[in-house]
């Protein structure tokens, strides 16, 4: 995978965030057209990407979104999101299934970029509530998969389970390091832990239960 890593890079040099075009009920966002017009700018490094739906079986119907990260070698990095069977108050489920595929494909395409929307910079100090079915929504598990060639294929036991990091818990922490003195400080030692080369840091570097325990230890040692 090195000449996707070293075109990602070069992007990612180049562009790192995908700009906010429209206004909901909790103030702008990024929406799906800006992110797919954010990641085109890949394109001119060899970079393109796929996103397909297959259903997976159990009691309720259930699908997932396969994001495919491309490189014109050959290379291709995979990431998997479950989409929510039922949303409450939703009694359509193509519906429900339409807006949370939209908004699944809208944050995949960040993910796999390595994107994040133009003002998250400055969302540490003013986070926004979040309704409790947009957060049911947002919930995923994502599976990232190696690159597999036709002459060695990674078997599926070595697939990597990526968990997010839960919102409620998120929200708390963004607004602690709000209040917090050592915030620049605590901020600065997650970057350098973490390998985290943006110059300024949001809630879109903040994804990982990893994340939270060290910033949660960083804050706890300041009082």
């Amino acid at each position: 995978m090195k000449d996707l890593a070293q075109a990602l890079a070069q992007f990612q040099a180049q562009r790192h965030s995908a700009s906010r075009d429209s206004k909901g009920n909790y103030g702008t966002y990024t929406s799906l057209a800006a992110a797919l017009a954010a990641a085109q700018a890949g394109t001119a490094f060899g970079l393109s990407h796929t996103q397909t739906m297959k259903p997976v079986g159990g009691d309720e119907p259930a699908h997932v979104l396969i994001t495919t990260l491309l490189h014109t070698s050959g290379d291709q990095l995979t990431s998997e999101i479950l989409l929510p069977s039922k949303a409450e108050g939703r009694g359509n489920y193509m519906q429900a299934l339409g807006s949370a595929l939209t908004y699944a494909r809208r944050y995949a395409i960040l993910a796999i970029y390595g994107l994040a929307s133009e003002d998250d910079d400055g969302q540490i100090t003013a986070q926004l509530p979040v309704s409790p079915a947009k957060r049911e929504a947002t919930k995923a598990v994502i599976v990232v998969t190696p690159p597999q060639s036709t002459q060695d294929k990674v078997p599926s036991a070595t697939e990597a389970l990526v968990v997010f990091l839960d919102a409620d818990r998120k929200d708390r922490l963004c607004a602690e390091l709000k209040a917090s003195p050592a915030k620049e400080a605590i901020l600065d030692s997650f970057k350098a832990a973490f390998n985290i080369q943006a110059e300024r840091m949001g809630p879109s570097q903040i994804q990982l239960p990893a994340h939270a325990d060290f910033l949660e230890a960083q804050l706890a040692s300041s009082y």
